[in-house]
């Protein structure tokens, strides 16, 4: 069975995080991502994360903001696994993470977990 990720990060970022979402789609991973100004707005980022095996953090260059943080915290908090692109700068959350992967490592690990 394939797992599914929720993709979240900094709007400012919004292109690049489209263009791993399309990698991880092209890949055979069901990937949804939050767009700014969407109608539900934080409400829409938590169904997500409920909903998906994964949370992907793409916080380029370690920033993660507000809103991220509490996406982070919320998954943590369902128990969802969180995964991130770069070590985050802050080192009190850094620690929570399930691991930090680049978007081919996210694929390889989600195929073999689906053979099990």
């Amino acid at each position: 069975m394939s797992k599914s990720v929720y993709v979240a990060g900094s709007f400012k970022n919004l292109e690049k995080m489209q263009a791993i979402r399309e990698t991880l789609l092209n890949a055979g991973i069901e990937t949804t991502i939050s767009e700014s100004l969407q109608i539900n707005g934080i409400d829409g980022c938590l169904q997500r994360i409920r909903e998906a095996d994964i949370t992907y953090i793409l916080n380029f260059g370690g920033y993660v903001g507000k809103s991220v943080a509490m996406d982070i915290g919320y998954a943590l908090g369902i128990g969802k696994p969180v995964y991130a692109l770069e070590p985050i700068q802050d080192p009190d959350i850094t620690h929570l993470l399930t691991c930090v992967f680049t978007p081919d490592e996210v694929i390889a690990e989600l195929g073999k977990n689906s053979k099990n």
